[in-house]
């Protein structure tokens, strides 16, 4: 018998009475590679792409991608893990080993590069070249070896020391032995070495692929376990590829080919028959061979949504992507876009036998019915933990890949936040896999104008990585700034070995706009707006509260309904107040963010219902919310009359939108003529605007807000203007309101009283952007520890970065002497329906009744997701109407927690 097969490489829980559990560690390692076999033979695209990356043909790259599989668990060889089952090892080598101090990632980089490692073995079978030294320069081989043993995660760490710490004396001999027996079995003929460059960067796409095969691989379902021997050769051919071409198809991940000969009646429908002047764009433009980036810029109801898949279909159909990830910025954005998708998706694919996968992916896609309906069974995790700090994959494949909602961006179309899309360039665990399924697919992202200075900086630089592995990307926004776009540009060209795009201003007038880049250079094309969304919006400013109350007042009178959009919850809660006690007998509603989840879907329900599309004159009719931003994107709503706080300029237009959005009579019903409730007015609840304005001048008006929107230059900038302008005309004065408050001549206009906040307010935006490139991976570093200072778990990988830092906070309701959920009534995930998210600032510790044993306490934390890691349990008690519950803050001060249905939770 061989020595090799005197290891385990996975194991099942230990049940008393019954036998062993295990599955032979050359075993795994050819089921892992077999996947990979059966996903490069079935998807010759992908196949394609991954050769073209690492500069190779696609036989010899398959070769050695196949053969660096088998490697990928190499440092299971190792008495370190081997000792983490002393009864497996026991039985298997007589023995047990010593403590483990070392990851099985880890050890098997160490195992390859080590002077007594594998590398040593094929310098003397191979004449590979002799590298004494770990700090030789290193070829493609080690780069290679280094992404497919860095598959749990991260890449693995090199500073352990000696190998002799870790192996025992059986061990080197039987690695030897057993790449040996691989070489023989699948690299009879040495292929070409791989380029150093090309793999360095090619590898983190490599182990994308690598943690794919290996999760895959693990489904002890379709990989039973195998202890008797059987030769390598004939467990390969009868055994490994049969169950490796299951369970690719038991997980739908072979692709369907597009259909060329798409037409937007056939993507859309009638109503296509007559596009817009965007779309007819989209089908008109050239389409070249290369990849290439589009930037899409109107109005919002002007039909960008159905133009970017125009064009994503055109891409597909030129053959340079065989999907699509679209990227929105809220989950409630991606839940409408994904039922938005749903009628159409499939029409992107040929009828015939096409099984397309379309998913959504954000952190909250179990709470979506739509999402839910298309579950499909999962495989049974059956591994135990090994205790090394790695998780066993088939847990993985479990939780993440069993079935088509768990695939993300490996689906062929996904939708979700553009916080997944960011995880694949941040140390986050496993962001190669992200990589990986971002690979042949079109990247769109919604509402680019929304990202601050951390986010933009995080987008140019995915942008430049998706460039560089042959992606294309369209992205949509209402508007964006000149500086804004030509950094996209230029990103994206940096990606393509491009020049830096240096864009000529235009002037006002370039909107809407559909920029153009590929290496044939960048097109620009002006185009003409939709009638229907053209419009002239007056603006009125008031400065006093009284004068607010009063305009709400007459507006219930009248019998119409109204908005009041505040910047902050605490804001929004007092007027939310003065308004109940002074007016009881209105019908007001509350609407922000410091909701249960459970409270914020039903609130936001109501308010759809009532103030949408389809709301009727009964439920209209003398109706005010308050609100914050939660009604500033992404929900279709329409009022008579819109109050907003001041703020940037932008967000004015797009909280405008909300105004008389669809034509109704004076009644509120829904007509086809002409709206007649009279000219649209927006409201904007303001500090009065001088030329002369004092430093304190938003400051003294919003102390609360102050820090929302911290560059109170550019809001004395939109004040100034709308009230200069007396309104504005959309599309006409999109641009100059835009170049007007973030514009590189603004600044000129600034009072010097208003310069310092100005000058700090730049070098914050300036500090996080600097936060987004350190925190940002370094791509051409290679796929090694060093590309970070520091890798993160999935859930606490700044995708934003927030003024202040919050925390996920689990309410639960003590009753009868139980601890029940908030959301109690919902009959799944009721804990995902009862979490809030909290400032830290607000809350950092709770403490519990006294009632509340610590026993039922750690049963609860059993519960949450995560087993309540990163987040906070907060125990309410009821006193009257309001349930109440204790902590302490990021100052150490106890604080009391209030928490009802009506205006959720607060501090008092």
């Amino acid at each position: 018998m061989e020595d090799y097969y005197r290891y385990w490489g996975k194991a099942g829980r230990q049940k008393e009475g019954q036998s062993l559990d295990y599955h032979l560690l050359p075993y795994h390692c050819l089921d892992v590679a077999a996947v990979g076999e059966v996903l490069l033979n079935q998807q010759p695209r992908l196949r394609r792409l991954l050769a073209r990356l690492c500069g190779l043909d696609e036989v010899v790259f398959q070769q050695w991608m196949i053969f660096f599989l088998v490697l990928h668990d190499l440092g299971k060889f190792t008495d370190s893990f081997q000792q983490l089952r002393t009864d497996v090892q026991k039985k298997l080598q007589g023995r047990e080993g010593a403590e483990a101090s070392m990851r099985h990632d880890s050890l098997g980089f160490l195992l390859w590069s080590a002077e007594l490692g594998v590398r040593a073995h094929l310098q003397e079978s191979w004449g590979l070249p002799a590298k004494r030294r770990r700090a030789a320069k290193e070829d493609g081989l080690d780069h290679w070896v280094r992404a497919v043993t860095g598959h749990h995660g991260q890449p693995p760490k090199e500073d352990f020391g000696g190998l002799r710490n870790y192996t025992g004396e059986d061990d080197l001999p039987a690695v030897k032995q057993f790449v040996g027996a691989i070489i023989e079995l699948l690299l009879p003929d040495k292929p070409v070495l791989p380029d150093a460059k090309k793999i360095k960067t090619a590898a983190w796409w490599l182990s994308g692929f690598t943690v794919l095969c290996d999760w895959l691989g693990s489904n002890a379902e379709v990989f039973c376990y195998k202890t008797d021997l059987v030769p390598l050769m004939d467990y390969w051919r009868n055994t490994a590829l049969p169950r490796a071409d299951n369970v690719v198809q038991l997980a739908e991940l072979t692709p369907s080919h597009c259909d060329t000969e798409l037409n937007l009646t056939r993507l859309f429908g009638a109503y296509m028959d007559s596009p817009t002047p965007l779309q007819q764009q989209a089908v008109e433009c050239e389409i070249g061979s290369e990849p290439q980036l589009f930037i899409l810029e109107d109005v919002t109801g002007s039909g960008k949504t159905e133009a970017a898949l125009i064009l994503s279909q055109r891409l597909m159909a030129a053959n340079l992507a065989n999907g699509l990830y679209f990227a929105l910025p809220t989950m409630a954005t991606s839940n409408a876009m994904y039922d938005r998708l749903g009628a159409v998706y499939r029409k992107l694919y040929q009828a015939e036998g096409a099984k397309p996968s379309l998913v959504l992916s954000h952190g909250a896609r179990q709470l979506s019915e739509a999402f839910r309906s298309s579950y499909l069974p999962t495989f049974a995790a059956s591994s135990a933990r090994y205790g090394d700090d790695t998780v066993p994959a088939d847990l993985h494949c479990s939780a993440w890949l069993a079935d088509s909602r768990k695939k993300s961006l490996l689906a062929q179309v996904g939708v979700g936040t553009i916080d997944q899309a960011l995880l694949a360039i941040l140390p986050a665990r496993h962001q190669s896999l992200r990589l990986l399924g971002l690979l042949d697919k079109v990247l769109l992202v919604d509402e680019v104008h929304a990202c601050d200075s951390y986010m933009h900086r995080l987008l140019c630089h995915l942008l430049t990585v998706h460039a560089q592995a042959g992606g294309s990307a369209i992205l949509l926004s209402a508007t964006l700034p000149f500086k804004q776009r030509e950094e996209l540009l230029t990103a994206y060209a940096k990606g393509r070995d491009g020049d830096p795009v240096q864009l000529q201003q235009q002037g006002l007038n370039d909107y809407p706009l559909l920029s153009h880049w590929s290496r044939a250079g960048l097109s620009e094309q002006v185009v003409e707006s939709r009638p229907s969304v053209s419009r002239f919006v007056t603006v009125d400013f008031v400065h006093q509260s009284e004068s607010v109350v009063s305009l709400l007042q007459s507006v219930v009178e009248k019998g119409q309904c109204a908005c009041w959009i505040r910047n902050t919850v605490k804001d929004a809660l007092k007027s939310f107040s003065e308004l109940k006690e002074a007016h009881p007998e209105w019908n007001i509603v509350l609407f922000h963010a410091r909701f249960s989840l459970s409270d914020r879907l039903r609130i936001e329900q109501e308010v759809v219902k009532r103030f949408g599309k389809q709301g009727d004159a009964a439920g209209r009719r003398g109706a005010v919310l308050i609100a914050t931003q939660v009604v500033e994107q992404s929900l279709d709503l329409d009022f008579d009359v819109l109050v907003t706080d001041l703020a940037p300029v932008d967000l004015l237009i797009q909280r405008a939108g909300r105004l008389q959005r669809h034509s109704r009579d004076l009644q509120g019903r829904l007509v086809e003529t002409e709206d007649q409730r009279g000219g649209a007015v927006l409201t904007v609840y303001s500090p009065e605007v001088t030329a002369d304005p004092n430093a304190d001048w938003f400051r003294d008006f919003f102390p609360r807000a102050q820090k929302v929107y911290e560059d109170h230059a550019q809001l004395w900038l939109t004040a100034r203007l709308l009230q200069q302008r007396g309104g504005f005309d959309m599309p006409e004065d999109a641009r100059l309101l835009i170049e007007g408050v973030y514009g590189v001549e603004a600044e000129d206009q600034l009072p010097e009283s208003l310069l310092s906040n100005c000058f700090q307010a730049q070098g914050v935006a300036k500090g996080r952007s600097s936060v987004a490139k350190e925190n940002a991976l370094n791509i051409e570093l290679g796929y090694c520890f060093d590309s970070s200072f520091n890798w993160w778990e999935e859930a606490v990988t700044p995708t934003r970065l927030a003024d202040e830092e919050s925390m996920t906070t689990y309410l639960a309701r003590w009753e009868g002497g139980c601890l029940h959920a908030w959301a109690a009534d919902q009959a799944a995930f009721q804990w995902d329906y009862s979490a809030v998210q909290l400032r830290t600032s607000l809350l950092v510790e709770t403490f519990l009744p006294k009632e509340v044993t610590e026993s039922q306490y750690e049963a609860i934390q059993q519960q949450l997701p995560a087993q309540g890691k990163w987040s906070l349990l907060m125990v309410l008690e009821q006193q009257g109407d309001i349930w109440v519950g204790c902590g302490k803050n990021a100052k150490g001060e106890t604080v009391r927690l209030l928490c009802d249905r009506g205006q959720g939770v607060r501090v008092e």
